[in-house]
């Protein structure tokens, strides 16, 4: 990003909330496809804009973006080059909503004694998201690291229920649909008086909404049965299995691309994925010598206007993917398990922009690696740290331990303790019952499942033993 590009953004920050300014912030957030059905939809509704040829110059030639300049060790191209793929990739998001709470709760959690609450509430909520364990419970087995109070745990445990997805951890039904209720009031999601309506029968009438007792229910509350029904249609529409969810796949294209040439790796913003738009350079000129054309320089106005929170968007995504990947780059060899912790805060004073602007352009963005189709969110993976202040990605962790499973005895698997032990001498502290919820989100049988397993297929062809040099180096 160029001085000039900064001190624009600079002073974009500290203008008022214009309705332009609203705009360039909101286009910031939209994925491809959406801002490519609002550019399609631009084109219709200006007459001031035109579709650029392939072969015309970009929409604001700037010397600094030709030929995509190296930028040591990256590279940034404004186009898309003959390399991309335009077929869209179906993406399956993130499924296993423990791996998704407790990536958020070490983004959230500072303290060490919070974090390692967290790791045991995760490690004690089921497959429906309802927390197995008592307060009381999680707190002893904290005690064997750090010992923690009662108070501390209700704290932590509430703030991880109001996670996404709210409602994660909950002890009861009707806790669980009493958060989502009052995230709702919170935030200001519907009917306030029918939303407190909504809590006031979860709280003390699941067994009469059960047994749909409506009439006596509008008695009790003094509120006309239609009033009524349609706080029960706010209880209905909650979800009562917050860890249950399986969002389905669906398509997208690549926003930046990142390809290896012979002076290192190079980043590229995918142009194909949004039509490239102009202001027809003639009706400018015509708009502007005409003093009595109001509308259609307003509508000229708002063609640049659109043009330039455009080129906003797309500097900003090709400046923060750069930044990036200079603090990702072991991912683009190693995978997984050359992930860093990273934090939104660090990238975004990196390129000079508020965090909240890095947030919103890392949203629904996707970029095209040697290793797959990612989503930029994934390259701020949660931080797993020891004592000694040794840290490592959540996603490098689960690495480490499908590697260790791939080279342990073939007789002598390795159980969830022996990992975690590893783990602990490699600096890594993490409880014994977070790696088995790391090895089932990687679909990995426990270790009596996978020597069954063998003997049954005669081992596949996997080596009777290992030795420790070998784990240790995994």
């Amino acid at each position: 990003m160029t001085m000039q590009q900064k001190a624009s953004m600079g002073m974009t920050q500290q203008l008022g909330m214009t309705p332009q300014l609203a705009q360039s912030i909101r286009l910031l957030q939209l994925s491809s496809m959406e801002l490519s059905a609002e550019l399609e939809q631009a084109l219709d509704d200006n007459l001031l804009l035109e579709r650029e040829d392939e072969d015309d110059a970009p929409i604001e030639a700037r010397d600094d973006l030709e030929e995509g300049s190296l930028i040591e060790p990256y590279g940034g191209a404004r186009g898309g080059g003959e390399d991309y793929d335009e077929d869209r990739h179906a993406v399956a998001e993130q499924s296993d909503v423990h791996m998704r709470i407790l990536e958020q709760a070490q983004l959230s959690l500072h303290d060490s004694a919070d974090r390692l609450i967290a790791c045991e509430i995760c490690a004690a909520t089921d497959d429906s998201g309802y927390l197995g364990d008592s307060v009381e419970v999680i707190a002893e087995r904290c005690a064997a690291t750090e010992a923690v109070e009662l108070s501390r745990v209700e704290r932590v445990l509430s703030l991880m229920q109001r996670m996404e997805p709210v409602g994660y951890a909950s002890r009861s039904l009707a806790e669980c649909l009493r958060v989502q209720l009052e995230d709702r009031l919170t935030s200001g999601q519907g009917d306030a008086q029918l939303v407190q309506l909504a809590l006031a029968l979860v709280e003390d009438h699941l067994d009469d909404m059960a047994a749909k007792r409506w009439t006596a229910l509008a008695h009790h509350f003094g509120v006309p049965v239609e009033t009524l029904l349609q706080a029960v249609g706010i209880v209905r529409a909650l979800n009562p299995k917050p860890a249950a969810e399986a969002p389905p796949s669906r398509y997208v294209s690549p926003d930046v691309r990142v390809d290896k040439d012979g002076q290192g790796w190079v980043v590229r913003l995918n142009e194909r994925a949004i039509p490239r738009l102009r202001v027809n350079a003639e009706y400018a000129r015509a708009v502007e010598s005409d003093r009595d054309a109001r509308a259609l320089k307003d509508q000229l106005q708002e063609a640049r206007w659109l043009l330039r929170s455009v080129q906003v968007r797309q500097d900003t995504l090709l400046a923060a993917t750069q930044a990036i990947f200079r603090r990702q780059s072991a991912f683009l060899s190693r995978g997984e398990v050359g992930l860093v912790p990273l934090t939104l805060k660090e990238i975004a004073e990196e390129i000079g922009v508020h965090e909240s602007t890095l947030s919103r352009i890392t949203t629904s963005k996707y970029v095209q690696t040697p290793r797959g189709m990612h989503s930029l969110k994934h390259f701020f993976p949660s931080q797993l740290q020891s004592a000694e202040g040794v840290s490592a990605s959540g996603a490098s962790v689960k690495a480490v331990i499908r590697r260790l499973i791939d080279a342990e005895p073939a007789e002598q698997p390795l159980r969830d303790v022996d990992i975690a032990a590893i783990l602990a001498r490699k600096g890594v502290s993490i409880a014994r019952r977070t790696v088995a919820k790391y090895r089932e989100a990687m679909n990995i049988g426990s270790s009596a499942e996978r020597l069954a397993a063998r003997r049954m297929l005669g081992r596949g062809g996997r080596p009777a033993t290992a030795n420790a040099a070998s784990l240790n180096a995994a």
